[in-house]
């Protein structure tokens, strides 16, 4: 049996839709884990994990970090235009509010427009729209890019 939870954040009424099999609630660290089949739909992302933590700031009413577990967790953030929508896994997936800053850690993939990144830790800033890779000692970062196919009319 599926559980589903509603929450409100602080600014614009944002709602957050989390859909799992089991939920706690730990009322002195202000954190809400689900665990099972978790999946949660906030803003335009969709995250798909094995278990989701979500952490409010002191005013509980205030979302300040979601945090994604799975073997892979998965992440879809769709765009105004559905060709630059971002698919993008690893096994860890944590999101801050505060700066709308992602980090995905331990085999780390984002695929975008038919261009890919992988590494050991990728940090992507949806707002500046930057992305940062980094591997561990022995690993690389790879990047595969999708040239441009424009037709040239003569």
């Amino acid at each position: 049996m599926f559980t589903c939870s509603h929450a409100i954040t602080h600014k614009k009424t944002q709602i957050i839709q989390i859909c799992s099999q089991c939920q706690s609630i730990d009322m002195l660290t202000n954190t809400i884990i689900f665990t099972d089949q978790v999946t949660l739909k906030y803003k335009n992302i969709n995250l798909h994990a094995d278990k989701i933590l979500i952490s409010h700031a002191k005013d509980i009413h205030h979302l300040s970090v979601i945090e994604a577990h799975g073997k892979p967790a998965i992440l879809n953030q769709t765009q105004e235009d559905i060709k630059n929508s971002i698919f993008a896994q690893s096994l860890i997936i944590y999101y801050n509010t505060n700066d709308d800053t992602v980090t995905f850690i331990g085999n780390a993939y984002i695929e975008q427009s038919g261009s890919s990144i992988k590494s050991d830790k990728i940090i992507y800033s949806i707002k500046k729209k930057q992305m940062k890779a980094i591997s561990n000692k022995g690993n690389k970062v790879i990047t595969t890019l999708l040239a441009n196919q424009s037709k040239k009319y003569v």
